[in-house]
């Protein structure tokens, strides 16, 4: 009797870890998935100068460093304007992320930006990551140069 209430007991036990180990898994799975619906929405909202396409996303505190000089951090309203004012300057001709990692505590992106300033085409490298603040993703950090 005493043994098969000790299997029964580990039986149970691996069952619940088993259990507890997939739904952290699901959990993970899911987040990663968000991380890149985000990548996606700010791809295709610097491609169309669109800033509301992911301004949803910005942190109370985010880090940018841009070509032309603006650096520093900027609260959610603030990064708005200032992503906005630098792509009126900076006029998106394609913007690819071609490196995209959403299986892990930071997740990032990079890719290249092509853009016109005054008639002088030039190119520049993106690079964006994100935080987990109350559970959501936000955006961290942008750096194009």
């Amino acid at each position: 009797m005493q043994s098969h209430y000790k299997s029964y007991l580990l039986f149970s036990l691996m069952l619940l870890a088993f259990v507890f180990a997939k739904q952290n898994i699901f959990a993970q799975e899911s987040k990663s998935k968000e991380a890149q619906k985000i990548f996606l929405r700010i791809e295709e909202g610097i491609n169309t100068g669109a800033v509301d396409k992911f301004s949803n996303y910005f942190s109370a505190k985010n880090y940018f460093s841009f070509n032309g000089g603006t650096t520093g951090y900027y609260s959610a309203n603030q990064s708005y304007y200032v992503i906005k004012d630098f792509l009126s300057i900076y006029q998106t001709i394609s913007f690819k992320l071609t490196n995209i990692v959403t299986d892990t505590a930071t997740p990032f992106a990079s890719g290249n930006l092509r853009y016109n300033n005054k008639g002088i085409r030039g190119n520049a490298i993106v690079f964006i990551s994100l935080q987990l603040i109350d559970n959501n993703w936000r955006i961290s950090q942008i750096t194009i140069n």
